[in-house]
């Protein structure tokens, strides 16, 4: 029997999840570019100090199951915060490295997620479905590809056609999902202030 307070605490916990992959995201992206374009790492680091911030409140969470407003308010301007840096990520025509650090940080993200609600179904005793666990080896075995391209970009190696035949059609699937991602994004702080009316 899930309690009206244990399912308030699931919805904001599934929202901190939400944040906490979408900062996953644009730390890896930020990483990658970083890494192969030498971008500045000011944007990494501000993105670094955001997960940190919310993977600590989200271990807090686990354990008390309500967030104080104070925290709620950081998350929420974490969750604002993020949402302008999404804003430019699926760019025109981009070169091969953006594409690798969109597909990159996608994968991670989507990694962070699934393993997110796989936990959450543990810890509110709610049940998932086999999906998600299912997922794991799946984000495992693609994180691993993105990791072993971006070594290979790094020392100045070439990636063979067909290893980038198959990241443009994974980069053509997330350009597709643009849309979606702004939705979610939108649903971030929804999920934060959600209280079941008493």
């Amino acid at each position: 029997m899930i309690t009206e307070q244990h399912y308030e605490a699931s919805i904001n916990y599934n929202g901190i999840i939400l944040l906490s992959a979408y900062l996953q995201r644009q730390y890896v992206y930020r990483t990658i570019q970083v890494r192969l374009n030498g971008a500045s790492e000011e944007p990494l680091n501000k993105v670094k100090n955001m997960l940190d911030h919310t993977e600590a409140m989200l271990n807090v969470f686990e354990e008390a199951k309500s967030l104080l407003d104070g925290q709620r308010n950081k998350l929420k301007s974490f969750a604002d915060e993020v949402s302008l840096m999404m804003q430019n990520y699926i760019k025109e025509n981009p070169d091969f490295n953006e594409r690798l650090a969109v597909v990159g940080s996608t994968l991670y993200s989507e990694q962070l997620m699934n393993n997110g609600i796989i936990k959450l179904g543990y810890i509110f005793k709610q049940n998932i479905g086999k999906d998600f666990p299912a997922r794991v080896k799946f984000y495992e075995e693609r994180t691993k590809v993105i990791d072993v391209m971006v070594q290979l970009v790094s020392d100045g190696k070439e990636i063979e056609q067909g290893m980038q035949d198959i990241l443009n059609k994974w980069y053509e699937g997330i350009a597709n999902q643009k849309k979606g991602i702004m939705d979610d994004l939108s649903k971030i702080n929804e999920m934060l202030d959600y209280k079941i009316p008493r």
